[in-house]
């Protein structure tokens, strides 16, 4: 048997020898993994590595839509990575990788971006040249009695249209890493995972507002989009109808990061990070980077 390593895209016919080696993967899904109407997923987006008929590294990249520069580009997400046991530090995924972009690039993209909380991931990329550009944070909100004129309901139907025109206003004001404006974050099938904000009768924002679990006890949040209000209010809205404390979900240079600690909030960083490979010139995402979907 041949040991030369052979590099290409996948091919039909490729899915048993790929599923043979790739931990925890949904077959159901992987088999019929071209049938979403978005196209985001293609053929040459999946980077295949093989040992003769053996299938020894796997790299899945898609297309997302990013609103960056003033207006909306295509850049590439690698979504997995993975090298078989016994057959890593030989270059495998690094060479994966290259392949990956030269198929973004040929794409037309901006640059590639992606998340990450493996620390073995995350040099890997670094090694091939992405740069990090944000860190997950997180703390627990208090809560406080006060007289906020703004109010939290839940989301109904007829609200989506409004939430819809909040995220283009918003995704001025904070670069939301997976902002597509095909999709709405929120919608019919998961609106009950979102709380609306409104002062009066004029809805003015919304968040998404997690369920207890095991994870976070109280439930939790993700930054509000909310683009016409101050920060600090927008907290103080939070704290006044919550009875204990809540796990609120930001990032490094969000646009709740300083008036939460303002407030005397600590935040602590956890290990998933947002990285960046820009083709071409930089992209300086310092002051418009959001990280939550």
């Amino acid at each position: 048997m041949s040991n030369i390593i052979i590099y290409r895209h996948w091919q039909p016919g490729d899915d048993d020898a790929v599923l043979s080696f790739l931990p925890n993967t949904n077959e159901d899904w992987f088999r019929h993994k071209f049938d979403d109407l978005d196209d985001s997923l293609e053929p040459e987006g999946i980077r295949l590595a093989f040992l003769g008929e053996r299938c020894v590294g796997h790299a899945m990249g898609e297309s997302t839509s990013l609103f960056i520069e003033e207006k909306i580009q295509k850049f590439g997400t690698v979504s997995a990575v993975f090298v078989a046991p016994g057959m890593r530090r030989q270059g495998i995924a690094t060479t994966l990788m290259l392949e990956m972009h030269t198929y973004f690039k040929k794409k037309g993209y901006r640059g590639s971006i992606l998340e990450t909380d493996s620390k073995v991931a995350r040099q890997l990329y670094l090694n091939v040249g992405y740069e990090q550009v944000t860190k997950e944070l997180w703390m627990q909100l208090l809560p406080e009695r006060n007289t906020s004129p703004l109010r939290w309901r839940n989301t109904h139907l007829e609200d989506l249209s409004v939430l819809h025109q909040l995220d283009k206003v918003s995704v001025r004001q904070n670069f939301h890493v997976w902002w597509d404006p095909r999709d709405m974050s929120v919608d019919y099938s998961n609106m009950n995972d979102y709380r609306v904000l409104h002062r009066s009768q004029e809805i003015i924002g919304y968040t998404i507002w997690s369920q207890p679990s095991e994870l976070f006890p109280n439930g939790s949040i993700c930054d509000p989009v909310a683009p016409s209000e101050e920060p600090i209010e927008v907290i103080k809205s939070i704290q006044a109808v919550i009875r204990a404390p809540l796990t609120w979900q930001t990032c490094e240079n969000s646009r709740y990061e300083e008036p939460l600690r303002s407030l005397g909030f600590s935040l602590e960083p956890r290990k998933c990070v947002a990285m960046l490979f820009p083709f071409g010139r930089g992209i300086d995402l310092t002051k418009h980077i959001y990280f939550w979907q």
